[in-house]
C-alpha cells in the first residue's frame, strides 16, 4: 500500500529539519487535519490558519486589498501572498496554501466552480497551481486537500534529489527499463522494475536492486538525466 501523503510530508521535513505553515481557505482546516494525523507532526508542523473571508486574508495573512480586489481570492497572486505570509506570520520554512470554489455557487465565467489555486513559498522557491474539479463541495474539497498535500510531497522530494547515472533501454513506444544504477561509485544490477508514474519533473519509476533493495529514480526529459530520490531507498524483508 502507498505511504500516505501527509506520512511523506513528515519524512521529508524532518530530513530537511524543515518547518511547515499551511494558509487555508476553501479547504476550511482539511490540509491541517490531514497532516496532524500523524503521531509526532508536531516536529514540523508550525500551524495554519483558515482564512475565509477577504479580512481574515488582509488581517492574518498580508495579503493587500489591491491584490484581492484586482485578482480576487481565487487567483495565483492571492495564494502566492497567502504562502508567504503564512510562513512569515509562523516564521515557518516552507508555506502551502490554496484557495479555490468549492461552489455549488459562487461561480463566474472566468471563474467556473470547481476553480482552485495553490501556492507554496520557501526561501529559494516559490510557485503557484491551478486546477479545476467537477464534483460536488465535498468533493472539491476533499481533492483540492489531497492535490495540496500532493504539490507539497513533490517540492520536498525533488530538495532531495541527486544525480545519478543509469544506464537504460528506452523502447520505440515510450518505455523506459531501467538496467543498472551506479550510486556512490557501486554499480547495482536492476533485478526488476515495479510502480511508476508521471510527475512534473519526469518519469518515476521504482526499481529492485541486488540486496533486496528499493529505489526510487526519475527521469528528468528536458534535461535528459537520471536522479535518484534521496529517502526513498528501503531495505525488503
Amino acid at each position: 500500500m502507498d505511504t500516505p501523503l501527509e506520512v511523506q510530508i513528515g519524512k521529508y521535513l524532518l530530513a530537511h529539519r524543515w518547518t511547515l505553515a499551511v494558509a487555508e481557505s476553501c479547504t476550511g482546516g482539511l490540509i491541517g487535519h490531514r497532516i496532524t494525523n500523524v503521531p509526532g507532526s508536531s516536529a514540523y508542523y508550525l500551524g495554519s490558519v483558515t482564512a475565509y473571508a477577504y479580512e481574515a486574508k488582509v488581517q492574518l495573512l498580508g495579503v493587500s486589498w489591491a491584490t484581492l480586489e484586482r485578482y480576487g481570492a481565487v487567483s495565483g497572486e492571492t495564494v502566492l501572498a497567502m504562502a508567504r505570509g503564512i510562513r512569515s506570520a509562523l516564521n515557518a520554512d516552507v508555506g502551502l496554501s490554496v484557495s479555490g470554489i468549492a461552489g455549488p455557487g459562487g461561480g463566474m465565467k472566468n471563474k467556473p466552480v470547481g476553480l482552485t489555486w495553490f501556492g507554496i513559498s520557501a526561501p529559494d522557491y516559490e510557485n503557484t497551481w491551478r486546477f479545476i474539479w467537477h464534483g460536488d463541495r465535498i468533493a472539491n474539497k476533499n481533492q483540492s486537500a489531497e492535490k495540496a498535500l500532493e504539490l507539497l510531497v513533490e517540492f520536498l522530494m525533488e530538495r532531495q534529489m541527486e544525480t545519478i547515472e543509469v544506464t537504460a533501454r528506452f523502447d520505440k513506444d515510450g518505455l523506459i527499463t531501467p538496467l543498472e544504477v551506479v550510486k556512490d561509485g557501486v554499480h547495482y544490477r536492476v533485478e526488476s522494475t515495479g510502480r511508476r508514474w508521471q510527475g512534473k519533473s519526469g518519469e518515476h519509476i521504482l526499481v529492485m536492486i541486488v540486496g533486496n533493495r528499493v529505489m526510487h529514480l526519475l527521469f528528468n526529459f528536458g534535461e535528459r538525466k537520471w536522479y535518484f530520490v534521496g529517502g526513498n531507498t528501503q531495505a525488503i524483508t
